[in-house]
């Protein structure tokens, strides 16, 4: 029995990074779309290519998402869900495409959340992404980042895409 004990003391202290239930959220309230879960605008949308949304979504900073018109007010997290995408040009290069998210006001530099990587030349990758984000007075915050240095200049390089609609709240 004391080994049992001691297993489990240990482990607590060597594992500071487990997750607790103060790490959580809880609502009562959960609201899904009623249609198709698509918005003429989505949240989050950036498309390398075109330029569109990366110069409110700069990559490699954290930009704010409002999602407070879609949303009640009381709302404290949101199911996002879409697509990664990475169209891959002519040249040889291995493209890598990451995202993070954090609450709005929040400081923590989180790693990525969702991925995507395309290696092979004239093809391209299509990841499904889902997940939920914590919510505060109707935004939040995403950092997207790309490991190639000619953004959008396909087709000789690679472009990127994320295309995130918001699909549930809770609250």
């Amino acid at each position: 029995m004391m080994k049992y004990i001691t297993f489990i003391y240990v482990t607590l202290l060597i594992l500071p990074s487990c997750i607790w239930a103060s790490d959580f959220v809880e609502g009562t309230v959960m609201g899904v779309v009623k249609r198709s879960p698509t918005q003429t605008n989505p949240p989050v949308f950036i498309n390398t290519y075109t330029g569109a949304g990366t110069v409110k979504h700069p990559q490699g900073e954290w930009s704010e998402v409002d999602v407070s018109g879609l949303v009640p007010p009381d709302v404290i997290a949101v199911f996002l869900s879409g697509n990664l995408l990475i169209t891959h040009g002519n040249k040889p290069e291995t493209c890598n495409l990451t995202i993070a998210y954090r609450n709005s006001g929040e400081t923590h530099e989180y790693a990525y959340l969702g991925q995507t990587i395309e290696a092979h030349i004239g093809s391209g990758q299509r990841s499904a992404h889902s997940t939920w984000v914590p919510v505060k007075d109707g935004k939040f915050e995403i950092k997207w980042e790309a490991n190639t240095a000619h953004l959008g200049t396909w087709p000789n390089h690679c472009s990127y895409g994320i295309n995130l609609s918001l699909v549930s709240y809770l609250r």
